[in-house]
């Protein structure tokens, strides 16, 4: 992004990104469904600035967690602090600290798909013709647009699936390296695809954006 700030603590609205993350869920789900665990996952040492940046959410129930070197080592952590507290919800909610556009029908729609199918995630259709390539830039594969998805958050998924795949996807994950082989799972439905089986994609919004790049700063201002 090149700002001095990290992204996630960018002030929008009457507060900042995150917590317009956070709201967002706390608003959707408060009202009809129990939220047995809050999870945040922070940088090292910097807890206290994120408890900052959620202050505008009033809630006292979040869990801070000291992430990972990776996003699967990071939601790895989460889900193993909501499996220390003794819990073990139906669905675990997973969402990007940098998507604050996300709403509630998404987050709705992709609970009620989980709660159906085990396992969903946000998806648009790609507006452009994508095509695979190789190593050098070469075409290798013309791909089929209305058969591709550009995924979103949340992801969502039975919880305790989800927990053991995990568990399996780290021991893979270690075994390969002790093998001098580097694996990296990209996200939460990819280990649920190696390990559990599909996932159903619902219909996402063009606006849930993840801010990435300077440009998206522009969001912020609308």
């Amino acid at each position: 992004m090149g700002t001095a700030v990290k992204k996630e603590f960018l002030p929008l609205g009457n507060g900042t990104v995150i917590s317009s993350c956070a709201g967002a869920f706390l608003n959707a789900l408060s009202p009809n469904y129990q939220i047995t665990d809050f999870i945040i996952t922070c940088r090292p040492g910097s807890e206290d600035e994120t408890k900052e940046a959620l202050k505008s959410c009033r809630y006292d129930g979040f869990t801070f967690v000291t992430g990972g070197k990776s996003r699967q080592e990071s939601v790895f952590k989460g889900l193993l602090a909501v499996e220390s507290h003794g819990c073990s919800p139906d669905i675990v909610m997973i969402h990007d600290g940098a998507r604050p556009f996300v709403t509630e029908k998404i987050i709705l729609d992709g609970l009620k798909t989980a709660l159906e199918n085990g396992a969903s995630v946000p998806g648009l259709t790609p507006t452009d013709t994508q095509k695979e390539i190789d190593e050098n830039g070469m075409i290798v594969r013309h791909l089929v647009r209305s058969r591709l998805a550009a995924v979103q958050t949340p992801q969502n998924f039975n919880f305790e699936k989800l927990l053991q795949a995990h568990k399996k996807a780290a021991l893979q994950v270690d075994q390969l390296a002790a093998e001098g082989i580097k694996k990296e799972f990209t996200d939460d439905t990819e280990i649920w695809g190696e390990f559990c089986g599909k996932v159903k994609v619902y219909e996402g919004d063009i606006k849930n954006i993840k801010i990435t790049f300077p440009k998206d700063l522009d969001f912020l201002k609308l």
